[in-house]
């Protein structure tokens, strides 16, 4: 585990011992509660810091960390990428919206965002397209929906400028084009230099096709 930590730190040269040391304190609670809820597959409880916190926190060179902003992510189940992102950036004007329906899941996540001390989170226990009356800036979603869907469920969530950060596979160049059937976006694909097949799209000027 500390190598595996180790190989997180190394990688990531500009994240805090604070952050650090918070991270960590998530990571045991994430360990400890999997033993009751299916929260991440157990072939990769030994892989958390990489898989999970690191692939979370790529997502920073995306963001821009000078404006204030409301981020929405879907399907937040074990708390990737909200809450290593939260925690990472504390100091900054990001308030975020973690949508989970399955309430043993959502019921997690308040738990961590109490033991953390997270006061830029707010979790809901709903499906996302039974959210109303609020726009977000930036959507992340990680290993839930196709695009098609994900666009779908949250379009009515969007503001003219928001952006999309998605984590997707190998299927990524196959779900675009079955998204740009019913959509019209623009895109650009993140590869992640440590892991084959894996990826960040980010997308924005979403809008329907008629």
């Amino acid at each position: 585990m500390s190598n595996e930590l180790d190989e997180f730190i190394s990688n990531n040269p500009n994240v805090s011992r604070e952050t650090i040391k918070k991270l960590a304190k998530f990571q045991s609670f994430l360990v400890e509660q999997n033993l009751k809820h299916n929260l991440v597959s157990k072939n990769q409880i030994d892989k958390i810091w990489m898989r999970h916190i690191h692939d979370s926190l790529r997502l920073l060179n995306l963001l821009d960390l000078n404006k204030s902003m409301t981020i929405l992510d879907i399907g937040s189940g074990g708390g990737f990428p909200a809450i290593p992102l939260a925690i990472a950036t504390e100091k900054y004007n990001l308030k975020y919206t973690l949508c989970e329906s399955i309430t043993k899941k959502s019921n997690f996540l308040n738990l961590s965002v109490e033991l953390l001390k997270l006061s830029n989170i707010k979790v809901t226990n709903d499906r996302v397209e039974n959210l109303k009356n609020i726009k977000f800036d930036v959507i992340t979603c990680r290993a839930v929906s196709k695009l098609n869907k994900i666009f779908t469920y949250s379009h009515h969530l969007t503001k003219q400028n928001t952006i999309f950060l998605l984590h997707k596979g190998i299927n990524i160049v196959e779900e675009i084009n079955d998204a740009n059937k019913y959509w019209f976006f623009e895109y650009k694909l993140i590869k992640n230099e440590l892991e084959e097949g894996s990826y960040i799209v980010k997308i924005n000027k979403l809008k329907k096709r008629n």
